[in-house]
């Protein structure tokens, strides 16, 4: 027995399964020297051995929730022996993260890498949102590679019936709770009404693909312009992504969806698991990075984005999966995604120095309809390594890579900071 899924875990299962947007972890590492692909296939064993190391198994129960199992497998490495030019690392990458993963049958991870023209080596490490986020992900990847043990998977579950029980139990007692909330309280029915209104935000860009870019900024340069404007590196962050959601409408105002990492002591800094809960933040033209910093403290302070009035969020695993994906879809999309990943401590692998390191989400295989009906313009995904941060961008909108390269550095200017793209 293994690790049950939580809600959000299972929210990133639906998706795998063909309801919303597909989405995969994927880290983009880059070195200064040739790396022997049998030293990359060694990371990849590790790796397997390590928490990413699990798939989803169904349960055999109704009402009781799905699990992670051990499952130590993995795909041989993927190498293009033909080396790419420097300034298509990300073409490659997106390339790269096509490959097929899958949390249920397993593996959901994968390892690709090739060599750049400019005589180093860029690996892409793709993850099925299911099993990490990206801070799970790169952590799992950098313990692989100092070779540190990771903690095996907690094998402290229930059986599925006892899980059915337990949980259906809490579904019901909590429903009861909601629905006599309803009865007495106008506020807790409109909260209710609320959500179940479609917002008013126009989706349908008529866009048929996702592009992405990766810049890289002094690390003194974006913090000294994050002080003197009475911000923070992440107040700043916030602003620059907010700004490019609304590249198509200056005067317009914007709503970011912020992860908030809610870690326990209990899991530890390194789980891999879904920790996130998500904040709203309201920026208008106008907003000051001093401003953003106080919306931030005080959204980060309030109780996180959850079911609304009452209801149980585990009322969502309990019932079919169409039904669940239609009473989640909506609530939690706002016109940017902002994910402050933080630092990370990958140095140097088997002797070879790191030149650069990407973090993102990618939507492998996204059809036309799912990527229409999304209402993010933009998504965000900022990295600090050492004198160096890494935003990385994904974009629904942008009519390529190259288009998105310039609106991002022409944008990063505004704010005095000049930024070197990948």
């Amino acid at each position: 027995m293994g690790v049950r899924l939580s809600v959000v875990d299972e929210m990133f299962l639906w998706t795998h399964r063909g309801l919303g947007l597909p989405i995969v972890m994927q880290g983009v590492w880059r070195t200064d020297s040739i790396v022997d692909p049998s030293e990359l296939e060694q990371l990849c064993v590790r790796v397997a051995s390590g928490p990413l190391g699990r798939r989803v198994r169904r349960p055999r129960i109704p009402g009781a929730r799905p699990e992670f199992i051990a499952d130590p497998r993995h795909y041989p490495l993927s190498f293009r022996s033909e080396p790419v030019a420097a300034d298509s690392v990300i073409e490659w990458a997106d390339a790269a993260a096509l490959l097929s993963v899958d949390p249920e049958r397993g593996p959901g991870w994968r390892i690709a890498a090739t060599y750049d023209s400019d005589g180093g080596t860029v690996v892409s490490v793709a993850c099925s949102h299911v099993l990490a986020d990206a801070r799970g992900l790169i952590g799992a990847l950098s313990d692989a590679m100092q070779r540190k043990p990771s903690p095996p998977i907690d094998r402290t579950g229930h059986s599925d019936l006892t899980d059915a029980r337990s949980t259906v139990g809490r579904v019901l007692r909590g429903t009861t709770r909601a629905v006599g909330g309803l009865i007495v309280s106008p506020a807790r029915r409109a909260e209710l009404r609320g959500f179940t209104t479609p917002a008013a935000a126009t989706r349908r860009f008529q866009r048929h693909s996702v592009t992405s870019a990766v810049l890289e900024i002094d690390r003194d340069q974006w913090d000294d312009v994050a002080t003197s404007s009475g911000g923070t590196a992440n107040s700043l962050f916030l602003a620059c992504v907010g700004e490019l959601a609304r590249a198509e409408n200056k005067t317009a105002s914007v709503t970011l969806s912020v992860p908030m990492n809610v870690r326990t002591t209990d899991q530890g800094d390194n789980s891999v698991d879904n920790s996130v809960a998500m904040v709203a933040i309201p920026l208008t033209p106008s907003t000051t990075l001093a401003q953003i910093r106080t919306l931030c403290r005080d959204a980060f302070e309030a109780p996180p984005m959850s079911s609304p009035a009452g209801f149980p969020a585990e009322l969502l695993q309990v019932v079919p999966d169409r039904v669940a994906h239609r009473l989640a879809d909506g609530p939690g999309q706002r016109d940017a995604l902002c994910s402050n990943i933080g630092t990370v401590d990958i140095d140097q692998f088997e002797g070879h120095r790191t030149t650069g390191l990407a973090l993102r989400a990618v939507h492998p295989g996204a059809s036309a309809a799912q990527l229409d009906d999304t209402s993010t313009r933009v998504s965000g995904y900022l990295s600090r390594n050492h004198a160096t941060y890494t935003l990385s961008l994904v974009s629904f909108v942008s009519a390529d890579n190259q288009a998105l390269r310039t609106l991002a550095c022409n944008t990063l200017e505004k704010f005095g900071i000049f930024a070197h793209p990948w």
